[in-house]
């Protein structure tokens, strides 16, 4: 199918669709949580994923203009994406199912694997035995804008739709999307891709690990109230109360309180579960094997 290397993000800055007040505040804000990210725990623990661990990918896609917003750059489409690494069904056996792993912000080209491969082995310590890929996508072109990362997200969304559409007409196998703090803004925006699509109970399961989506974007007459409802069977939201990045960065950055600090605010689509997990240690321990919810994530496939 496809195939490419992936390509390093530009790094640079950009006002995007809200205005330049809360951009200028979200950068402030978020620039300090970068700089003390190590504070947070901010890595993937000691698991080193191999540079070819199967994803599809569309690193390089985005570029940033100061005044014009998110531009895709030369040859991309909003749809297209490639592939690294063999995908457990093209050019081997189909597998029944297959497990999409979405990483979060900030996330380096060359890191990823790493991200990919921890969500694995948690899925595996916990007895998830199905086939574990990665989406991989430009969630570092700007180091210390929000705007730029979350504009890229949700663009995002039509581009891992479009993967998932083409993959299971090759396989025919089940699709579970998991995605961490932004990843878990790329999986609703995926979802309502593929409503848009017309593709209804499409996704197994979508499992939102810290996700930094507004916390009312996912309710009945929210942004992705009705995509929730119609492209997936469930969709399960694991949030902790205490999620020191998200009660800083993510209210710093959208003047708003995100799902994974809060859940569901409003009524939630009849799909949708709530979980509270404050035992997970920190923002960026979701996923890992050693104190994370993974066991509560497979238990409730």
């Amino acid at each position: 199918m496809h195939s490419s290397a992936e390509q390093d993000a530009t790094t640079s800055n950009r006002v995007g669709r809200r205005t330049v007040l809360r951009a200028a505040a979200g950068t402030v804000a978020l620039g300090a949580v970068v700089g003390s990210a190590s504070a947070f725990g901010g890595d993937d623990g000691n698991i080193t994923g191999a540079e070819d661990f199967p994803r599809a990918t569309t690193r390089g896609h985005f570029d940033i203009h100061w005044w014009h917003g998110d531009q895709l750059t030369d040859g991309h489409t909003a749809r297209n994406y490639s592939t690294v690494g063999d995908i457990p069904g093209y050019g081997s056996a189909n597998p029944d199912e297959i497990l999409v792993s979405v990483h979060g912000w900030r996330v380096a080209a060359a890191d990823a694997p790493d991200h990919f491969a921890t969500v694995k082995q948690s899925l595996r310590n916990n007895g998830y035995d199905h086939p574990v890929i990665g989406f991989s996508y430009d969630s570092d072109t700007s180091t210390d804008n929000w705007w730029p990362t979350t504009d890229i997200a949700e663009r995002n969304g039509k581009k891992l739709a479009n993967f998932l559409t083409d993959y299971r007409a090759e396989t025919g196998a089940r699709v579970r999307l998991v995605g961490h703090s932004m990843g878990g803004r790329v999986v609703p925006a995926t979802l309502r891709a593929l409503n848009n699509l017309g593709k209804s109970d499409f996704v197994e399961s979508a499992t939102l690990l810290g996700a930094a989506t507004d916390n009312d974007a996912v309710a009945v007459g929210g942004e992705y109230g009705d995509d929730i409802a119609a492209a997936a069977k469930s969709v399960d939201n694991y949030w902790k109360s205490d999620d020191d990045v998200l009660n800083w960065a993510y209210s710093a950055g959208e003047f708003d309180s995100a799902v994974g600090e809060e859940g569901c605010e409003g009524t939630p689509p009849a799909n949708y579960t709530d979980h509270n997990v404050d035992y997970v240690s920190d923002h960026f321990s979701y996923h890992e094997h050693g104190n994370g919810c993974m066991a509560e994530v497979v238990s409730n496939f």
